[in-house]
């Protein structure tokens, strides 16, 4: 078993034709592997004509998002949600190529942050799996709209390995009120049909700042209620050959009345429904 983490560029497959079905270019000259980090996405260019993949991030943002659209910076735009059309600080929260057997993706989150939000209003997130077409990209799949986080933030994104040859996309964001703090981790996957959301848990739960705690005469009745727990990611690659690889879900901290957690918990994704089942537990806002 290993820590999760990122590879940059050295991908195996993001998906099979099995998962991602029109998602591998038909046109595009495979890329030759190399053992350089930067070998992939060289390949990739050369092999699209010398267009650069940065060319054809940027040419996708200002084609989705306006001319104001950035890749390496943020951008003012609009976000309409339920009829209503809203301010956003638009950037690129995520972004990497794969090699995918004879051709490449590219993997791209974009983070709408609302301007002058409420508390409890969301911020936006935008993923999407593109292929190479022409001197460009196109969209092979997307989940566009969602909502995450409060205070008009939506969070942070990665993408990480989750099988042998399976990539996909991990966000976390946060709710904080009253000394409460509440984040979850989402996962963004691409499925048979599409990006599909998997599913979501805790990643941290705490109420060490809790305002009633101030309270002298509430105090000891306070610290028998305190909890601070983490809910740490980590992929089961035991089999590192399998395609899709369990979730492991290391919950540690203090619970109340100063108990300790230490405990491990292991998921897989179901084929049919490409979901994650997390029960209640995992999804609480306090102790037990």
């Amino acid at each position: 078993m290993s820590a999760v983490s990122i590879k940059p560029l050295v991908l195996p497959a993001l998906m099979g034709a099995a998962l991602l079905a029109g998602c591998k270019p038909a046109t595009e000259p495979a890329p030759a592997p190399a053992p350089q980090a930067e070998a992939p996405a060289a390949a990739s260019t050369a092999a699209a004509g010398h267009v650069s993949r940065t060319a054809r991030l940027q040419a996708f943002l200002t084609a989705r998002y306006g001319k104001d659209a950035r890749l390496s910076d943020g951008w003012r735009g609009n976000w309409t949600q339920d009829g209503d059309t809203r301010p956003v600080d638009w950037a690129v929260c995520a972004e990497q190529p794969v090699v995918s057997g004879d051709s490449w993706q590219q993997l791209l989150a974009v983070c709408g942050e609302v301007v002058d939000a409420g508390h409890a209003d969301p911020g936006t997130i935008d993923y999407y799996v593109l292929r190479p077409s022409g001197d460009g990209f196109e969209v092979a799949a997307e989940l566009t709209g969602g909502t995450y986080g409060s205070s008009g933030r939506p969070g942070s994104v990665e993408i990480l390995r989750f099988g042998s040859d399976f990539y996909g996309f991990r966000s976390v964001s946060g709710w904080y009120g009253q000394g409460y703090s509440l984040q979850s981790q989402g996962f963004i996957l691409p499925g048979p049909n599409g990006l599909v959301d998997a599913g979501s848990l805790r990643s941290h739960i705490d109420n060490a700042a809790a305002y009633d705690c101030d309270d002298a005469e509430q105090a000891e009745d306070c610290r028998t209620r305190m909890f601070d727990i983490d809910f740490q990611l980590r992929m089961d690659d035991s089999n590192r050959s399998a395609r899709v690889w369990p979730l492991l879900i290391e919950e540690t901290g203090s619970s109340c009345g100063g108990s300790n957690v230490r405990r491990t918990h292991r998921f897989t994704l179901d084929p049919k429904s490409w979901t994650y089942s997390f029960p209640d537990a995992l999804q609480r806002e306090g102790c037990e």
